[in-house]
């Protein structure tokens, strides 16, 4: 339980590092399902806060699943 709560503030952080407005748009909620599983694979022990969601998620861009990569550059170029 603790886990899936650091994942949700995880996914939240990263997404409002990406712009408040945005959380509500289709392709935010394409990336927040699809980096769940990479958020609790590569920062799910990373206290959230202070951008080290993002940060984490940054460094992990490699080992990132291809949805998740995909669903993010999707959301940066809509953004």
């Amino acid at each position: 339980m603790i886990s899936r709560n650091i994942v949700a503030a995880g996914v939240i952080v990263l997404l409002s590092a990406m712009g408040a407005a945005a959380q509500t748009s289709p392709a935010a909620r394409t990336a927040l399902q699809a980096c769940k599983p990479d958020i609790a694979q590569f920062c799910g022990q990373v206290p959230p806060g202070e951008g080290r969601i993002k940060a984490c998620m940054k460094s992990n861009l490699p080992g990132l699943s291809e949805p998740c990569k995909e669903a993010l550059f999707q959301f940066w170029l809509k953004k």
